[in-house]
């Protein structure tokens, strides 16, 4: 077995190399992203944004992105050795352990932004939970922390209520 003074020279023979903290890709992630698939993608994108002549069909101010992340308390990943210069090392990981929290962000090409929903790993939530958070942010509770379908509809009602223009998004916080 390898020890530490020849792991210690190994790096020093390898100077392109240095050891970085991975970002964690689920097996489901990473197989589904390959160059097939992403060509796809984007061709169909294209077709949905563009017409034949290149002029658009849909403005940017119509054009939303929304993504959910959740933040675990309990999983940290160990550091592993990877090429210098490279912006992002990976590593797969198993399912997430610990309480999550969260957060559900929404914004359009244009820059406008809906509030984001919080969603707690309890069933109450408190009003304090938003205590120097974003105007107009909304706050939820799961028993897992994780967003449901029912919690999606929530966010969805949330984001017509921001995104009209007849309705001006709600500033003050909602709790549910």
């Amino acid at each position: 077995m390898a020890g530490k003074k020849w792991f210690q020279a190994f790096m020093r023979r390898h100077g392109e190399l240095s050891v970085r903290m991975p970002e964690k890709t689920s097996m489901c992630r990473a197989s589904g992203f390959n160059r097939a698939k992403t060509s796809k993608f984007f061709s169909v994108l294209e077709g949905a944004l563009f017409y034949s002549d290149g002029s658009r069909k849909i403005p940017p101010e119509q054009i939303f992105n929304v993504d959910e992340t959740g933040f675990s308390v309990c999983q940290k990943a160990q550091k592993i050795v990877g090429q210098k210069g490279k912006k992002a090392v990976g590593i797969l990981s198993s399912a997430e352990k610990g309480k999550t929290t969260t957060v559900v962000c929404c914004v359009s090409a244009s820059g406008f932004y809906v509030p984001p929903m919080f969603i707690y790993p309890r069933v109450r939530v408190r009003e304090q939970f938003l205590d120097r958070g974003p105007v107009g942010a909304i706050a939820r509770g799961s028993k897992t922390g994780w967003i449901t379908e029912e919690l999606f509809t929530q966010w969805f009602q949330h984001f017509l209520d921001c995104s009209s223009a007849k309705a001006p998004c709600p500033t003050n916080t909602s709790f549910g």
